[in-house]
């Protein structure tokens, strides 16, 4: 990077209210910025976890959290972010750094510039990646839907923004005149997760599932998913609905299928009959595809979308599956089958004991940031 260029990322991000980050070594001016949303203590962990274990092998990194300013209304919602700025200030982790984005917008005005505009240009000139997180349910209302008794659209502060956030970056059939900000960095790497995946495809026009027992395999109770084949169980809220007072209970995962032109083959080294097994966790799921979206993952039985891509924009990659979660990479963690059962289930020894799955997890956060790295 040119000299005159790591001043100028050096005075914007002095305005961001963002510094250098440090891990007991000396890193440099240059060192990538990370923008990610929702940065509550979990998630906020993930990124530490996965940085300091190398599994995001980054030399350095500066962590921008966003937010919007509405979502410490939310009790709860503020309570994690208070935790989250607590950790970091206990912890000294100077890297990881907070952004609040200011103002309303209302739900007409999303797909196009609006008060949040320049926040958004501002926080995408310092960036070098983009992580969007999981969450809980979109407002059905963007996607043209009335909300179903089984959605619950509880932050839609954060989908508001968020939802905007993503138009700006990449467009959508809302507003086909629209130029989103990638269209100057082709090349920008973009990583959303659940919830992210989700938000990326309604900000591109697309449209959601509420629920996929209910709409797609046509199930009623708990007691039903959980008789199901585990490749159709796509969720562990029904186990912990099941048994509500154990906070000890396993993760669920199920096996998907790579598409030919899948990241995960073209670039990953994957094969189309790799079958890994990923961590999930979500009751909704992509439906009718955004502009200039494909599917490049599916559930084995072919049902539900479990990755995406972007047509015009090559680093741009939506996943229905956690990869993130530092839980899924701890030799100490056990936990338990049901209720009753022994603390004998430890992820990290799942994900090894099913090949090709651990190297697959490793291998999104290895092709994330090789393109982080490739913005400097």
């Amino acid at each position: 990077m040119k000299k005159k260029n790591l001043t100028w990322i050096f005075l914007l991000l002095i305005g961001l209210g963002l510094t250098a980050p440090s891990r007991g070594e000396d890193i440099s001016l240059g060192a990538p910025v990370i923008v990610m949303t929702h940065p509550t203590l979990f998630q906020v962990q993930n990124i530490v976890e996965l940085y300091e274990k190398n599994i995001m092998p980054l030399k350095s990194l500066v962590l921008m959290g966003i937010y919007h300013e509405d979502e410490l209304a939310n009790g709860e919602e503020a309570k994690a972010y208070q935790e989250a700025f607590t950790y970091v200030q206990q912890n000294r982790l100077t890297w990881v750094q907070f952004r609040k984005i200011t103002g309303r917008v209302d739900a007409k005005d999303l797909f196009q510039e609006n008060l949040w505009t320049a926040q958004f240009k501002e926080i995408f000139s310092a960036a070098s990646g983009i992580l969007f997180t999981g969450g809980m349910d979109i407002p059905p209302t963007l996607y043209n839907q009335g909300i179903s008794l089984l959605s619950e659209p509880t932050t839609p502060a954060r989908s508001y923004f968020e939802i905007s956030f993503l138009f700006h970056l990449l467009g959508g059939s809302r507003n086909p005149a629209f130029i989103p900000f990638l269209a100057g960095r082709r090349d920008f790497p973009l990583l959303a997760i659940c919830l992210g995946a989700q938000s990326l495809n309604v900000a591109a026009g697309g449209s959601l599932i509420q629920d996929i027992p209910s709409e797609v395999y046509g199930q009623k109770t708990v007691e039903e998913v959980l008789a199901a084949d585990p490749d159709r169980v796509h969720s562990g809220i029904y186990l912990e609905k099941l048994f509500p007072n154990d906070t000890e209970l396993m993760m669920t995962f199920h096996r998907i299928r790579l598409g030919a032109d899948s990241v995960f083959v073209r670039k990953m080294g994957f094969s189309r009959g790799d079958r890994p097994f990923v961590a999930t966790a979500h009751h909704q799921a992509i439906a009718e595809l955004g502009a200039n979206l494909h599917v490049t993952a599916t559930s084995l039985d072919g049902k539900i979308v479990e990755a995406v891509e972007h047509r015009l924009f090559a680093n741009v990659l939506g996943i229905q599956f956690h990869p993130e979660r530092h839980t899924l990479y701890r030799k100490g963690l056990f936990q338990r089958r049901q209720t009753g059962a022994p603390l004998d289930f430890n992820p990290l020894s799942f994900l090894r004991a099913n090949p090709p799955t651990l190297a697959f997890h490793h291998a999104i956060w290895k092709w994330f940031s090789e393109q982080v790295s490739a913005q400097k």
